[in-house]
């Protein structure tokens, strides 16, 4: 009998597609705060571009995940200082987050929000941060903040690297 699947399979192009998607609705949702933009949302409106957001996330996080654990994207330590934090609430020490803490923390956040800016106080040199928040198997609470179009700007550059300095990898990795 042949197997029609043989492993989980997230390459570099899904990642990518899930990159931009975040890119764009994280750019979409801060112009939100702009005094350019007139639209309030509904509620009916507000629940499905959450339900959009988190979901792409949630893909993203996992494809990378999966890539990590089948070693096509090695460096999980990466840290990403441009576009992740993180600390425990007990601290209050910000600290940038790895790769592989961006993924784990989507993955198991409990708490997931974005709050936009009320037009008098927009400035739009400002970057507005998608908090997530939980807490570890010993109940030590967390929260990261994420930068959603920058984290997606690492990634991408991130993929673009490992591309070029091992070009048959890639292949491997985008047609495995």
């Amino acid at each position: 009998m042949d197997e029609i699947f043989g492993k989980y399979r997230q390459d570099f192009s899904e990642i990518r597609r899930l990159c931009l998607v975040c890119h764009g609705l994280d750019l979409s949702t801060s112009a939100l705060s702009s005094d350019l933009s007139t639209w309030v949302l509904s509620e009916a409106t507000n629940s499905a571009l959450q339900n959009l957001v988190s979901s792409t996330l949630l893909h993203l996080a996992i494809a990378i995940r999966t890539n990590l654990y089948q070693k096509r994207i090695k460096g999980s330590d990466i840290r990403l200082e441009n576009s992740a934090w993180f600390y425990y609430d007990e601290e209050l020490i910000e600290r940038p987050a790895t790769l592989k803490q961006v993924c784990d923390k989507i993955v198991h956040a409990d708490t997931f929000s974005k709050s936009i800016y009320p037009k008098e106080f927009a400035d739009r040199a400002d970057k507005i941060a998608t908090q997530i928040r939980g807490a570890e198997h010993n109940r030590k609470a967390w929260t990261m903040n994420l930068v959603l179009d920058l984290l997606a700007e690492d990634i991408l550059s991130m993929l673009d690297q490992i591309e070029a300095n091992v070009p048959n990898q890639a292949i491997h990795a985008t047609s495995a």
